[in-house]
């Protein structure tokens, strides 16, 4: 089967969280994709959306994944990633998921096995291996400029005061004021990973 391009058939694309998730697939200008439906709890901000992209709009995940898509896009909460790609590769969804791919270790294998048991593509959407700095690591280190890899760990921690923290959330209860700082460890060893591992 040839791959869907946008001058054949674009990759229909669904779209949960219409905060940020409308800044990775909420156009139907990125190359490839077809906006087709978004999906959010906010329902002013998901209506002035929809009527804006001029597509479907859902408050219910479940009802969301009965629209005809090819994948879904995951920019919902934190802590909710994992259960909703879980639930998305059941329903025949490519899933593409925003950060943090999981929250425990138990939802980590549940995931996995997810993805292995649908043979669908999870593409867990971390953003750090591809700012420029983190690319010149990569390259560096490919070419044999920094010597191999042996060890690392990594932990999420804005050392902001309450204040700035609860500006960049949506109130005390929301998931960056009590999720630990190690169980958001891939902005800092995401891009280590990305220059030392070899894809097959």
């Amino acid at each position: 089967m040839a791959p869907k391009t946008k001058e054949s058939n674009p990759i229909r694309v669904g779209v949960v969280g219409v905060g940020r998730g409308l800044s990775m697939g909420g156009s139907n200008s990125t190359s490839g994709l077809q906006l087709v439906a978004l999906c959010d709890t906010w329902q002013e901000r998901l209506q002035q959306a929809g009527e804006r992209l001029g597509v479907e709009t859902y408050t219910d995940f479940d009802e969301f994944l009965s629209h005809e898509m090819d994948a879904v896009i995951l920019a919902n909460y934190f802590h909710q990633h994992a259960p909703f790609a879980i639930k998305a590769l059941a329903a025949g969804k490519h899933v593409m998921s925003e950060t943090a791919a999981c929250h425990t270790l138990g939802e980590g294998v549940a995931l996995v096995e997810a993805v292995e048991k649908s043979n669908l593509t999870y593409m867990f959407a971390e953003n750090y291996p591809y700012m420029a700095y983190n690319q010149e690591m990569r390259r560096l280190y490919q070419k044999g400029h920094i010597g191999d890899f042996q060890y690392g760990e990594g932990e999420y921690l804005h050392p902001d005061p309450a204040s700035i923290k609860l500006g960049r959330s949506c109130g005390y209860d929301h998931w960056r004021n009590w999720i630990p700082s190690t169980y958001y460890c891939t902005h800092s060893i995401a891009p280590v990973m990305d220059a030392c591992v070899v894809y097959f």
